[in-house]
């Protein structure tokens, strides 16, 4: 589980993780040339589902670490177990990072998000569940669409555009001085279609999710979920 620091600094973030995110931003910094664009206000309170695409290793590191001070609260992010590895993942549980298990029970992991959400807080997820192959968004695993369906939680949509190519799967060392774009869009919430099945109202639900990211990223990213290929999809 995420480990507790008591020492709170302002707007609520642990020292450590304001720390943590701070080294995260500078050595990001060093080695890209990052971006951040928000297009609305950003709640202050209140539980948060922060959504985003996952395209790279550096995407956590990247949005805790720019939109941990903007928010003012510290973020909650399910990661795969094999990444805290001595080090990293001390950083990682710093950032708000909690391990969850590479094929471990999709409830046990509901049940850790939901419980974020039920004490207020803000949970980050990359929907998708791994990093993309080609850097095209993928199809969503089910879970957050359950979580925003069921909870109603807002959700605030971030895209990421070009961290592949800075460090994408299979890459060893990452590409210095290559341009990386956070965009952050309005927060929303999704409603069950009572007309549809469960099942089909969790499809749609995570398409709309998907849908939303895709148009805060680059469009060689967007794949089905593009704008181009839905009249419903959010504008870019």
């Amino acid at each position: 589980m995420t480990a507790t620091n008591t020492t709170q600094g302002r707007h609520g973030v642990p020292l450590f993780t304001r720390i943590a995110a701070t080294v995260a931003r500078g050595a990001l910094s060093a080695l890209a040339r990052v971006k951040v664009e928000i297009e609305g206000e950003l709640p202050k309170d209140g539980p948060l589902i922060v959504v985003a695409n996952h395209i790279s290793n550096a995407d956590p590191p990247l949005v805790a670490g720019w939109l941990t001070p903007r928010l003012g609260r510290q973020m909650h992010i399910l990661a795969k177990e094999a990444l805290f590895v001595p080090v990293v993942g001390f950083v990682l549980r710093r950032l708000g990072a909690t391990p969850v298990r590479s094929g471990g029970s999709d409830m046990e992991a509901y049940r850790v998000a939901r419980g974020f959400l039920d004490r207020g807080e803000i949970l980050c997820v990359f929907p998708e569940g791994t990093r993309s192959a080609n850097g095209v968004l993928a199809e969503p695993k089910p879970g957050v669409a359950m979580l925003a369906t069921r909870t109603g939680v807002p959700i605030l949509p971030v895209g990421i555009s070009g961290s592949d190519r800075f460090l994408g799967r299979g890459a060893r060392f990452p590409r210095i001085g290559t341009r990386i774009t956070l965009k952050v869009g309005r927060t929303f919430t999704v409603t069950p279609d009572p007309a549809l099945s469960r099942r089909e109202s969790i499809q749609e639900a995570s398409d709309e999710i998907m849908r939303h990211v895709a148009a805060l990223v680059d469009e060689r990213h967007r794949g089905r979920f593009g704008a181009a290929n839905s009249d419903d999809s959010p504008p870019v």
